[in-house]
């Protein structure tokens, strides 16, 4: 009888912690962001040589600054976020299909596979 007393008490600290620890949506956003911003540097990369000049250097970082308020725009206009208390749910929306594409729990924020999956096969298919 005691061993389930104390099961009970773990599982509801277990909880307790999973729901004061949920990652808002800034959190999810700013993890979001973090991988489309990281998926523009190699884009640029892949299609450009090292810079030869400051002009160049210039030229990207600015590339990289649009890019990264672009970004926020596409997550601002097709990102959700789904609480549920203990775990939230990031989506996107597109083409009037949501998916889940990370899931957020104890203060972190795991992205699907799928994400980078379909970020990569856009890249790799542009090069082709």
């Amino acid at each position: 009888m005691r061993r389930s007393y104390v099961a009970v008490v773990m599982l509801s600290l277990i909880g307790f912690v999973a729901v004061l620890t949920n990652p808002n949506q800034d959190r999810h956003k700013e993890v979001v962001k973090n991988e489309l911003i990281k998926f523009l540097q190699k884009s640029i990369n892949l299609g450009y040589s090292e810079p030869k000049d400051n002009f160049e250097q210039a030229g990207q970082a600015i590339g990289i600054m649009l890019g990264g308020a672009i970004v926020d725009r596409i997550l601002d206009n097709f990102m959700s976020i789904d609480n549920y208390v203990v775990i939230s749910a990031t989506k996107i929306t597109w083409d009037g299909k949501t998916k889940i594409i990370g899931i957020g729990a104890f203060g972190n924020v795991y992205l699907t596979k799928e994400l980078n999956e379909a970020l990569n096969k856009g890249l790799l298919n542009e090069n082709k």
